[in-house]
């Protein structure tokens, strides 16, 4: 009769505790991810471009959007699109640029492994820390007044871009995100993104 009231009572505590056991045999680290796909928009700042006198005028906002879907646990890739142009001034000539960029993007969502590593306890949750690699694709159309002068073209290239990035989410479908590095149009890019 006791071994009976012992079991009874780890029985008991086992079943009115099964946070207690989830955690003996779950890591800590955890984490499932309750989204697949991020759709974001957002702008370029830190722009390069070309000119180097006058008075750069009519500037669009360098805008861009973006979409990736995970393909393996810690790897999403998918496509972008951005647009700007700007105008420059100089005595009586005008030029003006307009730039389309597309290609395909990949990144690596690194805290697991940096959580590993370090022992870290980074929340992933509330952050997201990846670097991506693009294929850019740029189609540059050019105007001018200036016949005896500058002549650039339209031309079209093609380049490999990387940048490094974080998210803070506010919840699990929405986040803020930062990438610094030569991704579209500029050095940094600051926007939204909708995870689902």
């Amino acid at each position: 009769m006791k071994n009976f009231t012992v079991t009874l009572a780890l029985l008991a505590l086992l079943t009115s505790s099964p946070d207690l056991l989830a955690q003996e045999s779950e890591p800590a680290t955890d984490y499932e991810r309750p989204y697949t796909q991020m759709l974001q928009g957002g702008f370029s700042f830190g722009y390069y471009g070309y000119g180097y006198v006058g008075n750069r005028t009519g500037i669009t906002l360098p805008l861009s959007a973006a979409y990736e879907t995970f393909v393996a646990e810690d790897i999403s890739a998918g496509g972008f699109v951005g647009y700007t142009s700007f105008r420059y001034e100089y005595l009586d000539f005008n030029y003006k640029w307009t730039y389309l960029d597309f290609g395909i993007r990949g990144s690596y969502h690194y805290i697991p492994l940096l959580n590993e590593l370090t022992d870290a306890e980074i929340d992933q949750e509330k952050w997201d820390f990846y670097v991506t690699v693009m294929l850019i694709f740029e189609r540059r159309a050019y105007d001018s007044n200036d016949e005896f002068g500058y002549n650039y073209s339209n031309t079209f290239n093609t380049s490999l871009g990387s940048v490094a990035g974080f998210r803070y989410k506010f919840s699990s479908s929405l986040a803020a995100y930062f990438e610094g590095g030569r991704g579209t149009f500029g050095y940094a890019n600051l926007g939204v993104t909708y995870m689902f």
